[in-house]
């Protein structure tokens, strides 16, 4: 279904304001984004006719929205025009394309991930640690000629390959291999609890003298978490991540998916940043949306 122009709220005069408001609050409404603009004019004999181009990217769907508005320097409100062009999500990759941009960039932001185990990564948040991994990364890509990895939109960090819910029927078992999650990957989770059912001695002896053993409990919230995958072993996940199980710095990490009992996991396969293209405040005529 083709995307609904949105509500611009042209009587606000955000557009007149420098910078310009935007994102709008009918495109906040849609999700998490991130925008770009530009600014031109023409002068004649009479006014000058200003123009105004926005881009907007929706980071969950990486849909794009672009606005151009045009007014009469003189009389803006009453001059005032507006056009919407709307992009959709990028074409899926294939099993082949994803292939390619692991043995492109998997164990390249692996190796930077296990060099920083140890150190604090800009903030100590976990965050930052993929941001700077896919800057440093697509620094030395653009050095050798190389496409750079797509960075991070917001938290989103490539091409999804697994999500799993809490919420969803059936066991998380197998999921990873099913998904063919890999070594670099990224992993995303949103209000994850994961809970560790494991033995604890007791504070007494049996009657025999040797301890008895009953159920401990271990749990791991996570209200919003960012990793790197290092490893894979049936279904559970060894991550580098930071601000995790070491505070405000780099470290390793175990999860279990069969111990998720709450919250979502994405996984995403970081690629090239050609699958999306860089957000441009441009207007292109003939550019079919």
């Amino acid at each position: 279904m083709p995307q609904q122009d949105f509500d611009l709220d042209l009587p606000s005069r955000w557009w007149l304001k420098e910078p310009p408001a935007f994102p709008v609050p009918s495109m906040k409404a849609v999700g998490p984004t991130s925008a770009t603009y530009n600014w031109f004019w023409e002068q004649d004999f009479a006014d000058t006719t200003k123009t105004l181009i926005c881009a907007v990217r929706f980071t969950n769907t990486l849909a794009v929205t672009k606005v151009r508005i045009s007014w009469k320097k003189s009389n803006p409100m009453d001059t005032v025009t507006a056009q919407q062009k709307h992009f959709p999500t990028p074409a899926p990759l294939s099993e082949e394309d994803l292939d390619k941009a692991h043995k492109m960039y998997g164990d390249n932001v692996a190796q930077w991930a296990e060099n920083s185990i140890g150190t604090r990564v800009g903030d100590g948040e976990c965050w930052t640690l993929i941001q700077r991994a896919l800057v440093d990364i697509a620094d030395t890509y653009r050095q050798y000629g190389k496409e750079p990895p797509l960075q991070s939109q917001g938290r989103s960090h490539g091409y999804p390959t697994l999500s799993i819910s809490s919420d969803t029927p059936g066991s998380n078992s197998g999921l990873l291999q099913l998904a063919d999650v890999r070594r670099g990957d990224i992993i995303e989770m949103k209000s994850a609890h994961f809970q560790i059912i494991e033995e604890a001695p007791v504070q007494r002896q049996t009657e025999w003298g040797g301890w008895q053993k009953g159920a401990g409990e271990k749990n791991i919230r996570l209200s919003h978490h960012t990793a790197i995958l290092l490893d894979v072993d049936g279904d559970v996940i060894k991550v580098v991540e930071q601000n995790g199980s070491v505070s405000g710095g780099v470290g390793v990490e175990k999860y279990d998916l069969n111990q998720m009992v709450r919250g979502e996991m994405e996984v995403f396969r970081v690629v090239g940043e050609k699958w999306i293209g860089a957000l441009v405040a441009d207007w292109d005529e003939e550019e079919s949306a």
